[in-house]
């Protein structure tokens, strides 16, 4: 039954980000609650739920780190955690602190507006339910707006159609004839793993992305072990590193070794696995320097080469551009292309015109019968999450429509001027980096946030405002856009940029300087009293760095 809710704050979504602000809000003594479209926990794992869903970091660095003992205790038995050993850990977390009852499922936040009089946020739901409250936490996620295709027909289609991020779990794929469209993250992983059980598979490829070995694999009591005796360094390198991955990061340039030696590293590191180790582990200028790119696109393309026998499909999934996207791994990807019912078309050069009623239609004039097409499109990613909500902040400005025409802007990924005491958990401009440690690090400084604006209140008597001033949102957004600049990240069409998105403004996603940076800026901008935060919570001066 719907409500109407006074409480100090709300926290809308519940993934990894969510479920650590209400945790720690909770800490604090507040009265919160938190709220969430879908019918668990989960956020992002909740709803890309296909087949091979699989997180691409190391099982002992994918959880949160505040908690040592049940780093030690919680049981995982591979190198990379499947979805649904995520969502199970992430069940266990939420039963661990008891916070389920501070949770409500099915329920989607639809408007939320500032009231600049009584300085509080009303919210109201799908559901019907009210909330009003002093602090609004929107933990919305970064993957989760489905981007479909603008495809003619798909819905005279007779088969069925799942998009990876809204799978069907009942569906059956044993000996059908199956399309995925996309060969991104989730493409690749989907057709690993259901390439086995189909009666064929076609994969539509517009742009091939390179993919390493996962060099996933059992972990064993002694590897457990040292993880468990190592873990304090472990946390500590991850915070103060750039990725948080666990991986090494050397600073060794790609000309520094001979050109055998450099081979050798980069099959030691094609043998050991991991996309992230494979991109950064090796070489400091692999995506700084175009002719350090070059050299690893080929020692790439000659292990596709090296791996697809036939030499259509070999054509089709090597990519021609630079290494410069998200790097991917995989159990397997390019081996199944070896199989006879397992097909590469090449939707750049024969695109898909059409869905018919039985198949996929390319400009060849090719239908290409299916009974199931899955699109493994992707997202509209990060900011395009707030597309989907109607938040109004001072003078009843809508925030999308403010970042629609060129991209983001926030400051440290948290706050934005005139929308008061709304405070964005993993929002735009957070650091790149492993999700559950970048969330962490901006939970907490929220948190601070948070603790002094209620010191103030309490003081005062009157509301506290955390607010961005314009010109710290201006130069946190520049120096995010600084810094991928000049990158191979920046010469690649790609999600991170809103490339995927037809029409969407090509902006900067996140803060590419890593998140030891990140956290020591943070670090900076607490011990100058919150500079770039409006008055009475930041400095008084209205001063800012560039």
């Amino acid at each position: 039954m719907a409500q109407e809710h006074h409480l100090d704050a709300l926290v809308v979504g519940a993934g990894f980000g969510g479920i650590y602000m209400l945790y720690s809000l909770l800490k604090e003594g507040l009265n919160v609650k938190a709220i969430d479209t879908a019918g668990d926990v989960g956020g992002t794992w909740y709803w890309n739920r296909y087949p091979g869903a699989l997180s691409d970091t190391w099982s002992h660095l994918y959880r949160f780190l505040f908690d040592h003992e049940f780093l030690q205790s919680y049981p995982w038995k591979k190198w990379y955690l499947t979805q649904p050993e995520i969502m199970q850990y992430l069940r266990d977390v939420v039963e661990r602190y008891d916070l389920r009852k501070h949770m409500q499922f099915n329920t989607k936040m639809q408007r939320a507006e500032w009231n600049d009089t009584t300085k509080t946020w009303k919210v109201q739901c799908e559901t019907g339910d009210v909330f009003h409250v002093r602090y609004l936490f929107s933990a919305l996620g970064l993957l989760v707006k489905a981007q479909y295709p603008d495809i003619p027909g798909i819905a005279t289609f007779k088969g069925e159609i799942n998009h990876t991020s809204a799978w069907n779990p009942n569906m059956d794929l044993e000996n059908k004839r199956v399309g995925v469209v996309g060969v991104g993250s989730s493409g690749v992983q989907v057709v690993t793993a259901i390439a086995d059980k189909v009666k064929s598979l076609h994969a539509f490829i517009r742009r091939p992305q390179y993919s390493v070995p996962s060099g996933n694999r059992e972990v064993t009591p002694e590897e457990r072990a040292l993880v468990n005796k190592n873990y304090p360094a472990l946390i500590a390198d991850a915070r103060t590193s750039v990725f948080a991955m666990g991986t090494t990061e050397p600073k060794r340039t790609f000309m520094s070794l001979s050109p055998e030696d450099r081979e050798e590293l980069l099959e030691q590191l094609w043998k050991t696995g991991n996309g992230f180790q494979f991109m950064f582990g090796g070489f400091s200028d692999i995506v700084t320097n175009e002719a350090a790119n070059e050299g690893v696109c080929q020692f790439l393309r000659k292990k596709i080469a090296s791996i697809v026998k036939d030499p259509q499909k070999r054509d089709i999934l090597t990519p021609k551009e630079l290494y410069g996207r998200r790097p991917l791994c995989d159990g397997g990807f390019y081996e199944k292309f070896n199989k006879e019912n397992v097909f590469a078309v090449d939707i750049k050069k024969t695109p898909i015109t059409e869905v018919t009623p039985n198949g996929i239609c390319t400009a060849d004039g090719t239908i290409h019968e299916l009974d199931v097409i899955i699109f493994a499109t992707g997202f509209d990613a990060v900011d395009g999450t707030y597309a989907m909500v109607d938040i109004r902040g001072r003078d009843g400005k809508n925030l999308y429509d403010l970042w629609k025409p060129s991209g983001p802007s926030t400051y440290v990924g948290m706050s934005v001027h005139d929308f008061p005491n709304l405070l964005l958990v993993n929002g735009p401009h957070m650091a790149f980096a492993n999700i559950p440690t970048s969330a962490e690090t901006n939970v907490e400084f929220i948190m601070d946030l948070v603790r002094r604006a209620e010191e103030i209140s309490k003081r005062t008597g009157r509301q506290c405002e955390i607010e961005a001033l314009a010109e710290a949102e201006r130069a946190w957004t520049e120096r995010s856009r600084s810094s991928v600049a000049g990158t191979m990240f920046e010469k690649v069409p790609s999600w991170i940029f809103g490339h995927n998105v037809t029409g969407k403004a090509v902006g900067v996603s996140f803060y590419f300087g890593g998140l030891g940076s990140f956290r020591a800026y943070l670090a900076d901008i607490k011990a100058k009293g919150f500079e770039g935060f409006k008055s009475p919570l930041g400095p008084s001066t209205r001063e800012t760095r560039l």
